[in-house]
């Protein structure tokens, strides 16, 4: 996080007891209000802000624009503040600064933590800290699953709650820090940005409400949230019980099997072959209807096959993938093939037809780049020919649904799991999330009875795919489970040796999760895993017993 090396000198306005100011940042600057252009008018609980002329470069120069804002105190207590604005520019975000505060903490709702915010990155970053929402990979322990924060004041302990009830998914910024120049010098502040989706960018902006509310009860802020996220203003989050966007079969899922093939490197985990024996072994203690079955690395080298999906000749071939497919299906078992949603080999041959206007960027037209994992052990991170494509893109949609639904009709696999859909960006040409949306649907009008799941999630992910991959450290909060279920993220430990798998990670402590209702049980497959950890391979399958007992319906 930076900051400017002179006084910006915003006008501060009291609203609702808050000393709140505004930025306007456009394609090519940041203005501010220019106050001699300012009303503002209070009546009972509504707070109305008019600004006829903006102001930047700490107001030495105006501009033309204008700036509006409501602000109502609801029934709960809660501020819910409006505003548009106007510029010569095209206007990315604009943002509402609430300043004045004493030294606060943010608490972390899901892991139940506090969070300091007093310490920059590095020596080069001044201190405070920016939480991301719906998606930053750089950052992604500051990664907000819905658009809201909370803040505690360290002397009183008193909860804040901020939030954005956008109809859409969109770009949200929070940042909490303490000032470092002027009138608020060490003092805090809380930054609420909004930005635009890039495909809508204009001269005209008009913002979601954002809600605040003093002395929040953290239970109750988020059931707001979600209750509008429900409703027909919100962002199409459905109730488990109510949802009809998957094949009914998966409600009878109890166990999923994660069975690592070939490495990135080329070394072999499990052959087709070896698969079937884990899945045969499984179902002969589980009803097969009850398994769901995961296979990262099916079609080869891990990651580098991305693009361009087949049965791995060395592997077991075509041959050897058709009969794993039909013997897991006449066990009654669900088989669920890895495809990248939106990473691919850039090298292949068929980059050409669907790749060059498919890329992934930013707002500014960078590309959307990861130097992550450092697959070649090099140190070096060079991993260029991993490009990222938008499924909002039609040619690339295109190339991956025909893909899947052909390999689907050839091989009776009956679901797919989509690698990274939780990858976001503000890309000026196709909307990132919706082109998630739209993948979905696009698989599922060729074949509706595929399942179609997801990596890692966040609450607009929850209207689109039922199931998700989950990260251990990445605490999940019971109320996925309202929208969805989750199974344990492939970088989860087997239990025979720590490994892995296909994963970067490479070892980690082996640890089985506890029984819940939104979390089916989950256990992994390497290289031995079933010759040396039947034990507690057993005892991974009770707790499916248990979950099938406890959760689903008879």
């Amino acid at each position: 996080m930076q900051a400017y090396s002179y006084d910006m000198r915003d006008p501060v306005y009291e609203i609702a007891g808050m000393s709140i100011s505004i930025h306007i940042i456009t394609v090519e600057n940041i203005y501010g209000l220019r106050p001699e252009s300012v009303t503002l008018h209070h009546s009972h609980n509504r707070w109305t802000l008019d600004c006829s002329k903006l102001a930047w470069a700490g107001r030495q120069r105006s501009a033309e624009g204008w700036f509006s804002l409501v602000a109502e105190r609801n029934g709960k207590g809660q501020i819910e503040i409006r505003m548009e604005a106007e510029a010569q520019h095209k206007i990315k975000s604009i943002k509402l600064m609430i300043r004045g505060l004493e030294p606060l903490t943010v608490f972390d709702y899901n892991f139940r933590t506090e969070l300091s915010v007093d310490l920059g990155e590095d020596k080069l970053q001044v201190p405070g800290q920016v939480f991301f929402y719906p998606y930053n990979a750089l950052k992604y322990t500051n990664n907000l699953k819905a658009p809201i924060l909370f803040t505690r004041d360290k002397s009183s302990s008193r909860l804040t709650g901020f939030r954005s009830d956008d109809s859409k998914v969109r770009g949200k910024r929070f940042v909490v820090a303490p000032e470092l120049s002027g009138a608020f010098k060490d003092k805090y502040t809380v930054e609420l940005i909004h930005e635009a989706n890039a495909t809508e960018f204009d001269k005209r902006i008009t913002i979601p409400s954002w809600i605040i509310q003093e002395g929040a009860d953290p239970d109750a802020f988020y059931e707001d949230y979600l209750t509008f996220a429900e409703s027909e203003n919100g962002i199409g989050l459905v109730p488990w019980e109510k949802r009809t966007d998957f094949p009914a079969w998966l409600k009878d899922v109890a166990l999923s099997l994660t069975i690592h093939g070939m490495h990135w490197s080329g070394y072999i985990f499990n052959k087709y072959e070896q698969m079937l024996d884990i899945i045969q072994y499984a179902a002969e203690r589980i009803d097969g209807k009850h398994i769901l079955v995961y296979l990262p690395g099916w079609e080869g080298r891990y990651y580098w096959q991305y693009g361009d999906y087949r049965p791995e000749p060395m592997l077991g071939g075509e041959e050897g993938f058709l009969r794993l497919c039909e013997e897991t299906r006449k066990l009654g078992v669900h088989l669920m093939p890895m495809f990248g949603a939106n990473c691919v080999n850039m090298w292949f041959h068929n980059f050409s037809e669907y790749g060059p206007n498919s890329f992934m960027k930013s707002p500014a037209r960078t590309r959307y780049h990861i130097p992550e994992p450092d697959w070649d052990l090099s140190r070096g991170h060079d991993n260029g020919w991993q490009a990222f494509v938008n499924t909002g893109a039609p040619s690339w949609r295109k190339e991956l649904v025909g893909q899947i639904t052909e390999l689907a009709d050839k091989y009776p696999f009956d679901s797919v799991f989509l690698d990274l859909v939780h990858h976001w960006v503000n890309d000026p040409d196709h909307d990132v999330f919706e082109g998630m949306r739209l993948l979905k649907n696009d698989i599922n009008t060729k074949r509706p009875d595929l399942l179609v799941v997801g990596e890692n999630w966040y609450d607009g992910l929850l209207s689109i795919f039922p199931l998700f991959q989950v990260r251990p450290f990445l605490q999940q909060p019971a109320w996925v489970g309202r929208y969805a279920r989750t199974v344990a993220h492939l970088l989860e430990a087997e239990p025979s040796r720590g490994s892995t798998g296909v994963h970067e990670r490479g070892f980690a402590p082996y640890s089985r999760r506890p029984i819940s209702k939104e979390y089916i049980p989950t256990v992994s497959f390497v290289d031995g895993t079933l010759e040396h950890a039947k034990e507690e391979i057993d005892r991974v399958i009770q707790d499916a017993h248990q979950y099938k007992k406890q959760f689903l319906k008879p």
